[in-house]
């Protein structure tokens, strides 16, 4: 009898294991957004070594399937970028930035969204009114992706520039970050001030890690 017991005990000690195992495994991760979510904010809080890399990966591989799907469409953007960049023309830039950052900069200009948009073009155009881009690329080979606590997809590109003014060279290595927002996406450059910004616009963004 003894016996009999010590194998049942085992035997439901396995299902339930296998159960809480298949539970957290990346597939079921993958699939249940929910449970992803909040694995991911309790893995903050206490850390099981096997599950919250389980919750790694999970996100690795659909932030990763994500830009495989979205890379077409990212490409032409920024396609369109560097060449309006190279012709002196930044609005197509400035066409990819949330609306959210436009209405930061107009609460803290005293002005509107709209304004803040032309106070911005205006001062870019003065910028580059000397200078001249003879290399403005992005590097989609070299994309770091990732996915956030709150399940938001991101990708982390680099980018290059050459810039002509004054009779001298200047060589810039920037970063942009790629981000959905209510089913639209939008590239900013990241820079400290972008990094705060964004920071406080979008709370989840400072899972992001841009090194």
């Amino acid at each position: 009898m003894k016996k009999i017991k010590l194998l049942l005990v085992i035997s439901v000690s396995t299902m339930i294991f296998t159960s809480c195992g298949n539970k957290y495994s990346i597939e079921n991760l993958k699939k249940n957004d929910k449970l992803l979510k909040e694995t991911v904010l309790k893995c903050k809080e206490k850390r099981d070594e096997k599950i919250c890399k389980n919750v790694e990966q999970a996100q690795s591989e659909l932030a990763q399937e994500w830009w495989s799907k979205m890379k077409p469409e990212i490409s032409k953007k920024v396609d369109k970028i560097s060449k309006d960049a190279m012709a002196g023309d930044a609005r197509s830039s400035m066409e990819n930035v949330p609306e959210k950052l436009w209405e930061w900069e107009a609460k803290h200009l005293s002005t509107t969204p709209q304004k803040a948009k032309e106070m911005t073009l205006q001062l870019l155009k003065d910028v580059t009114q000397n200078m001249k881009f003879e290399k403005y690329e992005y590097d989609l080979e070299n994309v770091k992706t990732g996915q956030t606590s709150a399940g938001r997809n991101y990708a982390i590109i680099p980018a290059k520039s050459i810039i002509l003014a004054q009779g001298q060279k200047l060589e810039l290595n920037q970063k942009t970050l790629v981000f959905e927002d209510k089913n639209k996406w939008y590239l900013v450059n990241i820079d400290d001030k972008t990094k705060i910004i964004l920071k406080e616009l979008y709370s989840d963004l400072a899972d992001v890690k841009t090194e």
